[in-house]
């Protein structure tokens, strides 16, 4: 079956062992099209090449680690330049290569290379840059990146097909210019040890475990990151100090967990605890163990980025409280699936009222969340998504 099948060649700066989403993902997917047939490569940072699960694996040395801003741009800049090195030797005419947003620009440095070898290029985007650092250090960074874009643009554009998480995002790449048959919507699927239900005991046991074993429990489980929203969140827990029997939990790690900790001890917040990631083989009965998740996205964010945790919340058959853009994907989804509530940033008042009323009425939110679960098989199982892939790659390898 695979000498009918192109190879695929992936890049991503991270994958496994690594527990970074972008590289659960890849590793997902690679080992899944593996098993079905398709000869696969990995192009990634670190040590320890070679076979792994009928992947084969090219590392490319040291890379996944990073500190600071400037140590992670030369970590960036270090990996793009091994892995151009590499796919140069690899990459064969006819090849499919998929290249992830981690480093964030890569596909501009990776495209000349897929078009003198004859690859191709299909760019699985994960988060739109330089759009991005312009949100996050404004107009200037804006400017100085414009030719980025023009490039990152130039690549979609020569691209047999571009992958994207949501309806947002693929908007904003039409806006571009990329036609519609060369575009593909995949939305990120949940772990896949999520699609059996978390078991009671160790639901029971996380809960004890937290301390939280009576309380009605909201968490917000995943990166804190810069596209996140806080302050909405903060300002619920603040309304909620005096009902005693809700608690919020924080679960993760990312830039922004000690600005949202020094905020949360500024107002007193002793309602929300900030505790650490859960390993994947936890992750069933983390998930399971709240009775509703927050997912956050800030508005100026809303066609850049998809937040992956919401697949994890739906599989764990838990309500949605998002906070983010009214009109964007993720509350479009919520009022058309009914599996939990959305709102503005900035409404702290209407998120606590809705805790409130589902802490009063347990009903609620178990119906919102049986809603969620199966918003989740229709839409967000790894098994779907591994058949959309296929069915991408197949296209791009026959496409002229």
């Amino acid at each position: 079956m695979s000498e009918s099948l192109p190879r695929v060649i992936f890049v991503n700066r991270v994958y496994w062992p690594s527990t970074e989403a972008t590289a659960q993902l890849l590793t997902d997917l690679a080992e899944g099209l593996a098993a079905r047939g398709w000869t696969v490569h990995v192009i990634a940072a670190g040590g320890d090449s070679g076979p792994r699960n009928g992947v084969t694996i090219h590392r490319t040395g040291p890379g996944e680690q990073h500190g600071g801003m400037v140590s992670r741009a030369w970590n960036f800049h270090r990996f793009q330049a091994s892995a151009r090195r590499r796919l140069t030797t690899l990459g064969r005419p006819g090849d499919l290569l998929v290249v992830m947003t981690d480093p964030p620009l890569l596909v501009t440095s990776l495209a000349p290379v897929a078009a003198r070898l004859g690859l191709r290029l299909v760019p699985w985007v994960q988060d739109i840059y330089p759009e991005i650092a312009a949100v996050h250090f404004g107009r200037l960074a804006g400017w100085l990146l414009s030719r980025s874009q023009r490039r990152r643009t130039a690549a979609w554009l020569a691209a047999r097909t571009c992958v994207t998480l949501g309806e947002d995002m693929r908007a904003m790449l039409l806006r571009q210019g990329v036609p519609p048959d060369r575009t593909c919507l995949i939305p990120n699927w949940a772990p896949r040890e999520l699609d059996a239900s978390a078991d009671r005991a160790a639901i029971d046991e996380r809960r004890r475990a937290w301390g939280v074993a009576d309380k009605f429990v909201v968490a917000y489980s995943g990166n804190l990151g810069r596209v996140h929203e806080f302050d909405t969140v903060l300002a619920a827990a603040e309304q909620l100090r005096s009902t005693p029997e809700i608690i919020l939990l924080l679960i993760g790690r990312g830039a922004r967990l000690e600005e949202v900790a020094r905020s949360a001890a500024a107002r007193g917040l002793t309602n929300l605890r900030i505790l650490p990631p859960e390993p994947r083989e936890r992750l069933a009965a983390a998930l399971a163990a709240p009775d509703a998740h927050c997912v956050t996205l800030r508005p100026d964010y809303g066609a850049l980025v998809y937040p992956s945790k919401l697949a994890g919340v739906l599989a764990a058959a838990r309500p949605v409280l998002y906070v983010g853009p009214s009109s964007g994907d993720i509350a479009r989804l919520i009022r058309q699936e009914g599996c939990g509530a959305a709102f503005a940033p900035g409404d702290g008042t209407g998120l606590a009222a809705t805790i409130r009323r589902w802490h009063a009425d347990p009903a609620l939110p178990r119906d919102l969340g049986a809603a969620a679960r199966s918003v989740y098989v229709r839409r967000f199982t790894y098994d779907s998504a591994l058949t959309q892939w296929e069915q991408t790659l197949r296209q791009a390898g026959t496409v002229a």
